[in-house]
């Protein structure tokens, strides 16, 4: 069933690869940090062995269901066995605790983050239209020091983190409870992310608006609403300015 939206009261947002990202990227970090530990890896060994201990990971708890609180230990101890599992899966001889201490420590500086260059513009054209802002992020705890560091956190009235919030997209539930603390109603708020079941399906199911960030056109030929830079929403948005009902999703 396709419903109709008027004018938005909010837009949400992921945050990793919607708003920033990681720029040595993850699976360059890791080799780096490896390297340091035990036998010398390059990226293009770490990353398919990444990507496949992060899949891993992702299938020992439902969609929705808080993965840091899964491990007993909390977050550390999910990083930990995320660890561990690329350690097995590349049979590297660096000690996993020396390891996630180092990765840790990596992950947490601030220099390792970078903003897309068209998110401060958009964010601040979405709020000179009147548009209350927030956050929306299957993140652990780290996040809104992140923000805070890359001068983001401000822009948001919300910022609504999974770790914190012991629930992850796609559960409805995380929507809701930001759209709750906005004072919006979930069918007057958009949201953008960059991950077709936990933004986009999570987002409508939760009875929002959505937009696939798809910036390497990866879903193309897939029914998605999709955008592929963020300053796109500007336009979309203010379509719906013009007239009632104009945007479908």
């Amino acid at each position: 069933m396709t419903s109709k939206m008027t004018r938005p009261a909010a837009v949400t947002f992921d945050a990793g690869n919607t708003l920033l990202y990681c720029d040595p990227n993850p699976s360059e970090i890791y080799a780096a940090q490896l390297s340091r530990r035990g036998r010398s890896v390059h990226a293009k060994e770490v990353g398919p062995v990444f990507r496949q201990a992060w899949a891993e990971m992702q299938s020992r708890t439902s969609p929705g269901q808080d993965r840091y609180s899964s491990a007993p230990g909390g977050e550390r101890a999910w990083w930990g066995d995320f660890v561990k599992e690329v350690l097995g899966r590349l049979d590297h001889d660096a000690p996993w605790e020396p390891l996630l201490d180092d990765l840790y420590a990596a992950f947490s500086d601030d220099g390792v983050w970078r903003v897309f260059p068209e998110t401060i513009t958009t964010l601040s054209e979405l709020r000179t239209r009147g548009l209350a802002l927030a956050v929306i992020s299957n993140w652990d705890r780290r996040l809104p020091d992140i923000l805070r560091s890359l001068d983001l956190i401000d822009w948001f009235e919300v910022v609504t983190v999974s770790a914190i919030e012991g629930v992850e997209k796609p559960s409805p539930e995380i929507f809701q409870r930001t759209s709750s603390r906005l004072g919006v109603d979930p069918s007057s708020t958009l949201h953008l992310g960059d991950a077709p079941l936990e933004d986009y399906s999570g987002a409508r199911n939760a009875g929002f608006a959505a937009i696939l960030l798809d910036r390497h056109d990866l879903f193309v030929d897939q029914p998605y609403r999709r955008i592929s830079s963020l300053d796109e929403v500007l336009e979309i948005v203010d379509s719906t300015m013009t007239g009632p009902s104009v945007f479908s999703f």
